[in-house]
């Protein structure tokens, strides 16, 4: 096969009987012979992100990581635009798997495809994504300027994205509970409503956890705002099937891919966690804003954090 875009035939099979219209906003949708979607939202949010890892649900992941991004900046999303850059010995099978695969996430979230572009290349040695994630308005969102005293909330747990890599290269094989563990973590890659919680709380600072893990994240938040702040390593949850590959794998759970994951600023941080665990999210109170630098405490012991690299990139475990 030479190198080409995805002919009709092709589109109509693996692109639009797949995706769905499910948005008012969308006035104009992906078509054939179409060049660009039109949608009406009034103040727009916009994200992109590309997925190049080796991973069995591409097209969920790079719906999720990209809108993650604007949830986290107080948006809701409402369309995407897909670039789906597959090797030139694919055929239409993986286009249309990858295609649902991102369709099931969307009506998860109530977004849709509008739009994107499908080829088949041999730039690529594997399924490459990029989606742009078109967003408006989060509904009740205000944004909070840190202040000294405020708490650092987290939600879910620490190496949630970096958890479904591991488990897919384990060095051993996972038990039926485990898989069952991995699993739910892997639905729960999302952080949409986790930021709709936290919006309707109270004004609030939000930050998405990706490569760095928590304490990167942790970092970019309070060094973006220009505050300082301090973390308490213990107050971190680990669950145990992250902590088992994270020994097995020689990495940090603190410092490795969490998408999933959310930081919140907020004033009332156990407000804010009895909001999450009122919505079904676990949630935990694990530093406070402060004056100075930005710090973690380790068993009684303060490191200055300076920002951080992804240990389990570093460590090229990542499929």
């Amino acid at each position: 096969m030479r190198d080409r875009k995805a002919n009709a035939d092709e589109l109509k099979s693996g692109v639009f009987d797949v995706i769905s219209h499910r948005r008012a906003e969308v006035i104009a949708s992906a078509a054939m012979g179409s060049d660009a979607a039109v949608i009406d939202c009034g103040e727009v949010l916009l994200h992109t992100d590309p997925i190049t890892g080796r991973c069995s649900d591409i097209g969920s992941l790079a719906i999720k990581v990209a809108s993650n991004d604007v949830a986290a900046a107080g948006g809701e999303p409402l369309a995407f635009l897909l670039t789906v850059l597959l090797p030139k010995e694919d055929t239409v099978d993986e286009l249309r798997r990858i295609m649902r695969d991102a369709e099931k996430e969307c009506e998860k979230i109530g977004a849709e495809i509008v739009g994107g572009h499908s080829e088949f290349t041999s730039a690529v040695t594997r399924p490459v994504l990029s989606a742009v994630a078109v967003a408006g308005r989060l509904n009740g969102y205000r944004a909070r300027k840190p202040v000294p005293g405020d708490c650092i909330v987290m939600t879910k747990t620490a190496a949630m994205e970096a958890t479904v890599l591991m488990a897919e290269r384990a060095p051993f094989s996972l038990d039926g509970s485990e898989r069952a563990e991995v699993a739910e973590i892997n639905e729960a890659l999302s952080v949409i409503e986790d930021c709709r919680v936290a919006a309707a709380s109270q004004p609030v600072l939000m930050h998405d956890v990706t490569e760095g893990g928590i304490e990167n994240a942790v970092y970019e938040l309070l060094s973006g705002a220009g505050v300082g702040g301090i973390i308490f390593a213990d107050r971190v949850p680990v669950s145990g099937i992250t902590d088992k590959l994270a020994k097995a794998f020689g990495v940090d759970p603190m410092r490795c891919l969490s998408s999933g994951t959310l930081l919140v600023v907020a004033e009332d941080g156990d407000k804010l966690v009895k909001d999450f665990s009122d919505a079904g999210i676990e949630a935990a109170v694990v530093g406070k804003v402060a004056e100075g630098g930005i710090y973690i405490n380790e068993n009684g012991n303060l490191r200055e954090m300076k920002g951080s690299a992804d240990e389990l990139l570093e460590k090229e475990v990542q499929p």
